[in-house]
């Protein structure tokens, strides 16, 4: 018999000019992380974020800046679906 599926998590959003979108099991505390330009195109940059830390450890102070922001706000949320996607450009 298959162990049961893990419960799985998946957020995007945009700020400050740059596209982030996520994932992370729940049962697990590292996000999964892509992270890009909005404007023109650019390559995406791969990380993983556990507790503040980078791998790999080239993020951009900018970078880092918008993906933890993100992330704090994933966390505090409650979803109601397994996706969601926030524009922290429009909060008010």
């Amino acid at each position: 018999m298959l162990p049961p599926p893990r419960s799985f998590e998946s957020r995007s959003g945009t700020f400050g000019g740059y596209e982030v979108r996520g994932w992370r099991y729940t049962e697990e505390a590292a996000w999964h992380l892509k992270v890009r330009l909005t404007s023109g195109y650019r390559s995406e940059n791969a990380y993983v974020v556990e507790d503040g830390e980078f791998d790999p450890k080239t993020a951009t102070v900018e970078e880092k800046m918008v993906i933890l922001g993100f992330i704090a706000q994933w966390e505090a949320a409650s979803p109601n679906a397994v996706t969601d996607s926030e524009d922290l450009d429009n909060f008010g």
